[in-house]
């Protein structure tokens, strides 16, 4: 059953003159054909398309909400399809009955931490999510095993225009007995081949902060794919004085053509001024102050540019490798250090055939990325203070 109610949110992003909205942050200096509308391709669970005042919110059984709001410095807030937890969709996924992954049941994880993850599913479609076994590898099952070690992950490349992919993966891992539900966007591109964003996230370990998630508006287009962000909040019980940590989510996925130094508008150099202007925009909206930007950004550390001269913001996991042939650093988590002080100083790669066991080429069935994880306290810390130790990397989830 899907419920719903209007909601209207005005907010600003910046209250000095010359801050101008965010539409002119994006400005190209080139003109570029328009993205397709997002109602161009509606989703299984009938998302809105983009809107200018109010959009709908549902509970997780449907759609997410969408807010818009036209003042200056605004960030406009379009609709979200919300996965059901356990909801049933239009196709069956075919199971194959040879060489499964065996999902087992979660075991227990500590109170006092909590991990987050990105991770690039290359192709994430009806094809990939509807056949669990490919040439002798279970796809499905090794996904669901992958995103049920972690609270919450940051997913690209879904594809398809809807959010069945991402259904077919909750449900999956909700065999279990886990509960995690997702939320995912429109689908967003200049061309037919779009993509959608998705969160992914264990219920009873973090919550989305209601009326949350929204697309960055790019009216003048100068990213290929805008980000897709959305709060949340550990789930933890209050203790000591400290509450359970909230922060904002950036998830982004540049265009590979558009981050090179040939690239007339490089889209890192946007992705700076998106950091900001969201962080403020939270900050303004709800005194959030903790802003992590996440996802295939198609570069190394070296190449940030101008994301990395944000004062005290860095990338969690440096030049790590995190492309499945080990050879391309592409992914990353960012945050300012000096914000963020709830990271624990603990990351990692889930190294697709050393931790799963998988020949390169069986990895390449799944994805051509590996996901690239972190680990938060659950709590919010004070300022001043840090749980976070020296940053090694470690490669397997323990």
């Amino acid at each position: 059953m899907i419920a719903e109610q209007s909601t209207t949110l005005k907010a600003t992003i910046g209250k000095e003159a010359g801050m101008g909205l965010l539409s002119n942050l994006l400005q190209s200096s080139r003109s570029r054909s328009r993205k397709q509308s997002s109602s161009r391709t509606r989703s299984v669970l009938s998302y809105i398309p983009f809107v200018r005042w109010i959009g709908p919110s549902v509970s997780f059984a449907g759609i997410a909400a969408a807010l818009g709001m036209v003042v200056t410095g605004r960030i406009d807030l379009s609709v979200l399809d919300t996965i059901a937890d356990g909801a049933a969709t239009s196709d069956t996924v075919n199971e194959a009955p040879v060489q499964s992954v065996t999902l087992s049941p979660l075991g227990d994880r500590s109170i006092e931490t909590i991990r987050l993850a990105t991770f690039n599913i290359q192709m994430f479609g009806d094809k990939k999510s509807s056949t669990r076994v490919v040439e002798g590898v279970d796809v499905m099952g090794t996904l669901a095993q992958i995103v049920s070690q972690f609270d919450l992950v940051a997913i690209q490349e879904v594809r398809g225009g809807n959010s069945v992919p991402v259904e077919r993966l909750v449900d999956l891992i909700n065999t279990t007995g886990a509960r995690y539900t997702a939320t995912v966007s429109p689908p967003i591109g200049r061309t037919s081949q779009t993509e959608c964003y998705a969160f992914v996230w264990d219920q009873t370990r973090v919550q989305m902060i209601r009326d949350s998630a929204y697309v960055v508006q790019d009216n003048v287009d100068r990213m290929h794919r805008e980000p897709m962000v959305a709060s949340f909040q550990a789930i933890a019980v209050p203790r000591d004085g400290r509450r359970p940590f909230s922060f904002t989510m950036i998830n982004a996925h540049t265009d590979p053509d558009e981050v090179t130094s040939k690239a007339t508008s490089n889209e890192i150099n946007v992705l700076d001024d998106v950091f900001v202007r969201v962080r403020q925009f939270e900050y303004d909206r709800m005194g959030e102050e903790d802003c992590i930007l996440l996802g295939d950004l198609n570069v190394d550390a070296n190449h940030l540019q101008e994301l990395a001269m944000i004062p005290n913001v860095f990338s969690i996991a440096g030049n790590t490798l995190t492309n499945t042939r080990h050879t391309k650093t592409y992914d990353h988590i960012l945050i300012d250090r000096e914000m963020t002080r709830e990271y624990t100083g603990r990351f990692g790669v889930v190294d697709l055939q050393k931790d799963l066991g998988l020949t390169e080429a069986q990895a390449l069935l799944v994805s051509d990325h590996m996901p690239l994880w972190a680990e938060f306290s659950a709590y919010e810390m004070p300022q001043g203070d840090s749980v976070a130790t020296r940053p090694e990397a470690t490669r397997t989830i323990r």
